[in-house]
């Protein structure tokens, strides 16, 4: 996978974490955008069904909010 572009809370980003800058979005090539969160708790996965092979992660909604607005003019 080829990284194009890392976006997230503290803007573009060098590195992924690079200084505590997670969650984040990763844009890649394919048009494809990899998101980075944190991994829900047991008691947040039992409520949750993903079909074989995807995942959850979460972040607050006002970094996914900051993040749209970074991917929507990227």
């Amino acid at each position: 996978m080829k990284i194009h572009k890392i976006i997230g809370e503290k803007g573009e980003l060098p590195q992924l974490c690079n200084g505590g800058g997670c969650p984040a979005a990763i844009l890649t090539e394919g048009d494809n955008v990899v998101i980075q969160g944190y991994t829900l708790s047991a008691a947040d996965r039992s409520h949750l069904s993903d079909p074989t092979g995807e995942d959850f992660v979460k972040m607050p909604r006002a970094v996914f909010e900051k993040i749209a607005r970074q991917v929507l003019t990227a």
